[in-house]
Protein backbone atom coordinates (compact mmCIF):
# COMPACT_ATOMS: atom_id res chain seq x y z
CA UNK A 1 0.00 0.00 0.00
CA UNK A 2 2.81 2.35 0.74
CA UNK A 3 4.54 1.79 -2.64
CA UNK A 4 0.89 2.76 -4.42
CA UNK A 5 0.98 5.74 -2.49
CA UNK A 6 4.21 6.22 -2.86
CA UNK A 7 3.69 5.98 -6.77
CA UNK A 8 0.81 8.34 -7.10
CA UNK A 9 2.17 11.05 -4.97
CA UNK A 10 5.12 10.63 -7.37
CA UNK A 11 2.78 10.65 -10.56
CA UNK A 12 0.76 13.67 -8.93
CA UNK A 13 4.37 15.71 -8.24
CA UNK A 14 5.08 15.24 -11.56
CA UNK A 15 2.18 15.97 -13.37
CA UNK A 16 1.39 19.03 -11.80
CA UNK A 17 4.88 20.27 -12.67
CA UNK A 18 4.75 22.98 -16.09
CA UNK A 19 6.48 22.47 -18.67
CA UNK A 20 8.62 25.05 -20.29
CA UNK A 21 8.00 27.06 -23.45
CA UNK A 22 3.94 26.00 -23.11
CA UNK A 23 3.35 29.72 -21.08
CA UNK A 24 4.40 29.62 -17.98
CA UNK A 25 6.99 32.80 -16.73
CA UNK A 26 8.60 30.22 -14.17
CA UNK A 27 8.41 26.50 -14.53
CA UNK A 28 9.57 24.67 -12.01
CA UNK A 29 11.23 21.91 -13.96
CA UNK A 30 12.26 21.87 -17.67
CA UNK A 31 10.74 18.98 -19.43
CA UNK A 32 13.78 16.97 -19.41
CA UNK A 33 14.15 17.35 -15.97
CA UNK A 34 10.32 15.52 -15.63
CA UNK A 35 11.44 12.87 -17.97
CA UNK A 36 14.86 12.31 -16.42
CA UNK A 37 12.50 11.80 -12.89
CA UNK A 38 10.53 9.86 -14.18
CA UNK A 39 12.98 7.46 -15.94
CA UNK A 40 14.74 6.24 -12.84
CA UNK A 41 11.43 6.25 -10.95
CA UNK A 42 9.82 3.66 -13.40
CA UNK A 43 12.72 1.03 -12.38
CA UNK A 44 10.82 0.77 -8.71
CA UNK A 45 8.07 -0.57 -10.59
CA UNK A 46 9.51 -2.73 -13.01
CA UNK A 47 10.48 -6.56 -12.20
CA UNK A 48 13.53 -7.93 -14.40
CA UNK A 49 13.76 -11.54 -15.12
CA UNK A 50 16.12 -13.49 -12.43
CA UNK A 51 18.23 -14.46 -15.18
CA UNK A 52 19.06 -10.93 -16.39
CA UNK A 53 22.58 -10.23 -15.96
CA UNK A 54 23.26 -8.22 -12.48
CA UNK A 55 25.76 -5.26 -13.31
CA UNK A 56 27.77 -2.86 -10.46
CA UNK A 57 25.68 0.12 -11.86
CA UNK A 58 21.90 0.54 -12.87
CA UNK A 59 22.66 2.02 -15.89
CA UNK A 60 19.87 4.00 -18.03
CA UNK A 61 20.84 4.91 -21.88
CA UNK A 62 19.80 7.55 -23.80
CA UNK A 63 18.86 8.00 -27.58
CA UNK A 64 19.04 11.39 -29.06
CA UNK A 65 18.78 13.95 -26.26
CA UNK A 66 21.46 15.87 -24.39
CA UNK A 67 18.78 16.98 -21.97
CA UNK A 68 17.74 14.32 -20.52
CA UNK A 69 21.07 12.73 -20.36
CA UNK A 70 22.54 16.09 -18.36
CA UNK A 71 19.38 16.14 -16.21
CA UNK A 72 20.22 12.27 -15.87
CA UNK A 73 23.72 12.78 -15.03
CA UNK A 74 22.76 15.60 -12.23
CA UNK A 75 20.13 13.73 -11.26
CA UNK A 76 21.59 10.07 -10.70
CA UNK A 77 24.43 10.47 -8.58
CA UNK A 78 22.71 10.84 -5.45
CA UNK A 79 20.26 8.17 -6.41
CA UNK A 80 20.30 4.03 -5.63
CA UNK A 81 18.19 2.18 -8.29
CA UNK A 82 17.29 -0.94 -7.23
CA UNK A 83 20.35 -1.30 -4.41
CA UNK A 84 22.92 0.06 -6.86
CA UNK A 85 24.41 3.07 -7.98
CA UNK A 86 22.76 4.76 -11.03
CA UNK A 87 24.12 5.94 -14.32
CA UNK A 88 23.29 7.36 -17.57
CA UNK A 89 25.39 7.24 -20.93
CA UNK A 90 24.35 8.12 -24.43
CA UNK A 91 23.74 5.01 -26.79
CA UNK A 92 24.74 4.29 -30.31
CA UNK A 93 24.40 0.95 -31.55
CA UNK A 94 22.88 -2.46 -30.66
CA UNK A 95 26.51 -3.57 -28.36
CA UNK A 96 25.79 -0.36 -26.06
CA UNK A 97 22.42 -2.37 -24.74
CA UNK A 98 24.77 -5.28 -23.14
CA UNK A 99 25.29 -2.75 -19.96
CA UNK A 100 21.95 -1.26 -19.63
CA UNK A 101 18.61 -1.75 -17.85
CA UNK A 102 16.38 1.71 -19.04
CA UNK A 103 16.44 3.05 -22.65
CA UNK A 104 15.21 6.09 -22.93
CA UNK A 105 14.95 6.96 -27.23
CA UNK A 106 13.67 10.72 -27.49
CA UNK A 107 11.88 12.32 -29.94
CA UNK A 108 12.18 12.29 -33.49
CA UNK A 109 14.65 8.90 -32.76
CA UNK A 110 12.55 6.62 -33.42
CA UNK A 111 13.31 5.42 -36.76
CA UNK A 112 16.75 5.48 -36.66
CA UNK A 113 16.43 3.68 -32.93
CA UNK A 114 14.72 1.11 -34.38
CA UNK A 115 17.59 -1.59 -34.17
CA UNK A 116 17.87 -1.05 -30.75
CA UNK A 117 14.27 -1.21 -30.11
CA UNK A 118 14.54 -4.85 -31.59
CA UNK A 119 17.84 -6.01 -29.89
CA UNK A 120 16.09 -4.90 -26.62
CA UNK A 121 13.64 -7.13 -25.92
CA UNK A 122 16.51 -10.21 -26.34
CA UNK A 123 18.41 -8.02 -23.13
CA UNK A 124 15.90 -7.53 -21.01
CA UNK A 125 15.68 -4.06 -20.81
CA UNK A 126 13.10 -0.74 -20.64
CA UNK A 127 12.32 0.50 -23.51
CA UNK A 128 10.97 4.06 -22.83
CA UNK A 129 9.95 5.94 -25.93
CA UNK A 130 8.52 9.26 -26.82
CA UNK A 131 6.71 9.12 -29.61
CA UNK A 132 3.25 9.08 -30.68
CA UNK A 133 3.92 5.58 -32.27
CA UNK A 134 6.49 4.82 -29.43
CA UNK A 135 3.80 1.77 -28.08
CA UNK A 136 3.44 0.58 -31.53
CA UNK A 137 7.14 0.31 -32.68
CA UNK A 138 7.93 -1.72 -29.40
CA UNK A 139 8.24 0.68 -26.61
CA UNK A 140 7.56 -0.38 -23.00
CA UNK A 141 6.69 2.47 -21.88
CA UNK A 142 5.76 5.68 -23.72
CA UNK A 143 6.18 9.57 -22.82
CA UNK A 144 3.16 11.28 -24.02
CA UNK A 145 2.04 15.01 -23.31
CA UNK A 146 -1.50 15.95 -21.39
CA UNK A 147 -1.53 19.94 -22.29
CA UNK A 148 1.89 21.03 -20.01
CA UNK A 149 2.11 17.75 -18.61
CA UNK A 150 4.38 14.50 -19.46
CA UNK A 151 2.06 11.73 -18.75
CA UNK A 152 2.65 8.07 -19.70
CA UNK A 153 1.36 4.88 -21.22
CA UNK A 154 2.63 1.19 -20.83
CA UNK A 155 2.71 -1.61 -23.37
CA UNK A 156 2.06 -5.13 -21.43
CA UNK A 157 2.78 -7.24 -24.41
CA UNK A 158 6.08 -5.51 -24.84
CA UNK A 159 7.11 -6.03 -21.62
CA UNK A 160 5.96 -9.34 -21.85
CA UNK A 161 8.66 -9.78 -25.19
CA UNK A 162 11.23 -7.73 -23.01
CA UNK A 163 10.84 -10.54 -20.60
CA UNK A 164 10.09 -7.71 -17.64
CA UNK A 165 6.56 -7.80 -15.44
CA UNK A 166 5.45 -3.80 -14.93
CA UNK A 167 3.79 -3.58 -11.55
CA UNK A 168 0.05 -2.69 -11.04
CA UNK A 169 0.68 0.20 -9.40
CA UNK A 170 2.40 2.11 -12.41
CA UNK A 171 -0.22 0.98 -14.71
CA UNK A 172 -2.94 2.04 -12.25
CA UNK A 173 -1.24 5.49 -13.29
CA UNK A 174 -0.48 5.03 -16.81
CA UNK A 175 -2.88 7.64 -18.82
CA UNK A 176 -2.98 4.20 -21.45
CA UNK A 177 -2.66 0.52 -21.26
CA UNK A 178 -2.16 -2.09 -23.80
CA UNK A 179 -2.96 -5.51 -22.49
CA UNK A 180 -2.10 -8.74 -23.31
Amino acid sequence: MVRVFTLLLLSISLCLVAIPGRGDDDPAYSEDAVKAAYLHRFAAYVEWPSAAPERSAFTIGVVGSEGVLGQLRRLLPAVNVRGRPAVARPVERVKDLDEIDVLYIAPGRLAPARPLIAAAASHAVLVVTDDPAGLAAGGVINLVRAGKNVRFEVSQPAADRAGIKVDAALLAVAVRVEVR
